[in-house]
């Protein structure tokens, strides 16, 4: 494994570890989530640097494998943490 094929699974935790924290205390932390989905955002990509740079190993598809069933979990389970997150950063910006 290379250096950006590690960094991308590094952020891919830490984006799962704050959906999970979120989703384990009681109520809805907005800036928890925002920070969870930056990570996964992240995590991709440092995964598509990693696929153009051509990396050895297998283990940047599974980043980008799990980036694609981590948000189509999060939009199954818990769909209006996407509209919350969304209207969130509209009265943000």
């Amino acid at each position: 494994m290379k250096r950006f094929s590690l960094i991308s699974i590094f952020f891919m935790l830490l984006g799962l570890l704050s959906f999970t924290v979120n989703w384990i205390i009681e109520g809805y932390f907005e800036p928890l989530i925002l920070t969870g989905f930056i990570f996964i955002l992240i995590g991709a990509l440092f995964c598509f640097i990693a696929i153009f740079k051509k990396e050895a190993g297998s283990i940047k598809f599974i980043t980008l494998t799990s980036f694609f069933v981590i948000l189509f979990l999060v939009v199954w389970f818990e769909p209006f943490q996407v509209l919350r997150m969304m209207t969130w950063l509209k009265n943000v910006i």
